[in-house]
């Protein structure tokens, strides 16, 4: 088993909301990139799932989080 740490990023928008997730595992070009947490098993692997407790975008195309003041939170 490997013991190192997934780190988990994201990418923002101009007004501060989540536009993608991932996790270093995926990453190629981390420009742009923010981490924004670390540590083990599916939640940080397969960030774009399973990291936050519903999807990036809501079903009117609208984004469902925003990083503010280093913090994920929901709108």
């Amino acid at each position: 088993m490997d013991d190192q740490k997934i780190k988990v990023y994201i990418k923002v928008n101009d007004q501060n909301e989540i536009i993608d997730i991932n996790s270093d595992i995926f990453i190629n070009d981390f420009s742009g990139w923010i981490e924004v947490d670390e540590g083990f098993g599916d939640k940080y692997a397969h960030a774009q799932g399973l990291y936050l407790d519903e999807p990036l975008i809501d079903d009117n195309g609208g984004y469902n989080y925003v990083f503010e003041r280093n913090e994920i939170t929901k709108k």
